[in-house]
């Protein structure tokens, strides 16, 4: 692909990441603050349909490119970029599953486990920018440092979810919390994934144990 495609499709991707934080940034504020709902849902469903249209945007840049290039397609390079956009896409999928908690009256703003519900928020926001950052460096090691510790929060997160299921761990809200916990895992394993197309081989890519 051209250095101007290439650009253009990073600018991309790195204003979805900058929404998808934003939209990440007004759920979490409202399920562990005391956030008005009203006052940030439309921002927030128009913050996503700006994701989506980005999105959308980096698939034509990749048609027109293989259009024009079609004797000399990096067909690699094209699914990597294809698979960080969706993943990309799917943060903001599950940022409105979690506002959508809080839309049911659920709060987690107030309880013994609120700072260490924050703390969980800000790692997961640090793993947003530091995907966004990975895009403008070319640094492996940057990059497997953001896998590792994307897999770590991933693990963490999973046994909170197996604790909750097996009833081993008592909440106010116990399908809210589940829920909650099983959103963010999946915000964690969108981001490690779209970092894997980054470094990895193609038939690699999501495939971190194999």
């Amino acid at each position: 692909m051209s250095k101007e495609s290439l650009d253009n499709i990073d600018a991309k991707l790195s204003e979805m990441l900058t929404n998808s934080m934003h939209t990440y940034d007004l759920a979490m504020n409202c399920l562990l603050g005391d956030t008005n709902l009203d006052t940030v849902r439309d921002d927030l469903y128009n913050t996503d349909k700006s994701i989506n249209e980005l999105h959308r945007e980096v698939r034509r840049e990749m048609i027109v490119h293989s259009a024009v290039n079609s004797r000399n397609l990096d067909i690699p390079l094209l699914l990597s970029y294809m698979t960080m956009s969706k993943d990309i896409e799917r943060i903001g999928d599950y940022c409105k599953n979690l506002f959508e908690i809080a839309e049911t009256g659920n709060t987690f703003a107030k309880g013994d486990d609120l700072d260490s519900y924050i703390e969980l928020r800000n790692d997961i926001g640090k793993l947003i920018v530091y995907l966004q950052s990975c895009l403008a460096l070319d640094d492996e090691s940057k990059v497997q440092d953001l896998i590792t510790l994307g897999s770590s929060i991933s693990s963490d997160i999973d046994v909170k979810i197996t604790s909750l299921l097996e009833d081993k761990e008592k909440v106010q809200y116990p399908v809210a919390t589940t829920l909650f916990f099983r959103y963010l895992k999946r915000i964690v394993s969108h981001i490690v994934n779209a970092a894997t197309a980054l470094i990895m081989p193609t038939d690699q890519i999501d495939y971190l144990d194999e």
